[in-house]
Parts: structure tokens; C-alpha cells; sequence
């Protein structure tokens, strides 16, 4: 069931606006949590720094766990854009994970079109964009904050 799930969202998505690595991101714009919004070409244009696109959810648990890291790596590393993303999440839910665990970076929340850019086959997941806006890395599963410096600076 899983592989014929695969198979149908395979071909039922356009690869030109599909996150996948050594290929453009696909631009977006999310509402951020607390106001404003973010939008990835714009962030590119104006500060020029590598993105790290976390994907999270209230509900999951390995999130919970890896957002002081990346809130830690977020505060190390001004020179790095970091943005979480809720997705599959509600705006309640994702607003009280924004509260209870106040990260140092910016958090959103996505939308179909969002979900269907960044695929994933679980939570969390984090992309690495660099300046020019190109996808380098793409990693599954919990983060810590040195993983996350080895991945962004190689």
C-alpha cells in the first residue's frame, strides 16, 4: 500500500516545483506564527544567507525534541537563516508549540501548496537552501544542533 501511495504522488507531482537536492527550491511564502510572513525569494534577494527549512508539527514527538537544537544552532549561527514550518498541523496546535517552546527563530505555518513543494515521508524534516537558492541537503529524523553545523558548513 505504501509503494502504490508513493508511486501516485510521484505522478501526480510536477518535479519543477518539488524540493529535491541540487535543483532550485521552490519559492513560498508562509504566515508566521505571531504575524508577518516570510517568503523564501524575498529572504534570498535581501540577506543572501543559506536557509535551513525545518518542518515540524505540534503533535510530534522527535519535533519537540529537536527544536531547542535547532533553536540553539539558530542562535550560534546568525549568518544562517533558519525558519520552521508546521505542516499537517492546525493553527491552535502550532501556535501553542510556538509558545510553550519560544524558539529563537521564526516559525509558519504551511499550506497545501507548501506541503506539496516539501515532500516528506515523516516528521521532522529539515532542507538546506544556499544564498543562490539552490536545495543542498535534506536530512530526516531529529537534528542536533552539531549534526545541523556539519550539514550547513559541511
Amino acid at each position: 500500500m505504501t509503494i502504490g501511495l508513493a508511486i501516485g504522488w510521484a505522478l501526480k507531482t510536477d518535479t519543477a516545483t518539488v524540493a529535491s537536492i541540487g535543483a532550485p527550491a521552490p519559492d513560498f511564502t508562509v504566515p508566521l506564527i505571531g504575524g508577518g510572513s516570510f517568503t523564501l525569494s524575498e529572504q534570498l534577494n535581501e540577506e543572501s544567507l543559506p536557509v535551513v527549512l525545518n518542518l515540524w508539527a505540534s503533535w510530534c514527538v522527535p519535533c519537540r525534541e529537536e527544536t531547542p537544537e535547532i533553536s540553539s544552532f539558530a542562535e550560534a549561527h546568525p549568518e544562517v537563516k533558519v525558519i520552521g514550518v508546521a505542516v499537517e498541523d492546525t493553527e491552535e496546535g502550532a501556535g501553542r508549540f510556538a509558545t510553550e517552546f519560544a524558539p529563537s527563530y521564526d516559525l509558519g505555518i504551511g499550506d497545501a501548496a507548501f506541503e506539496a513543494a516539501y515532500p516528506r515521508f515523516g516528521l521532522p524534516v529539515t532542507y538546506v537552501i544556499d544564498e543562490s537558492g539552490d536545495v543542498t541537503d535534506l536530512f530526516n529524523g531529529i537534528l542536533t544542533q552539531e549534526a545541523l553545523e556539519g550539514i550547513v558548513f559541511g
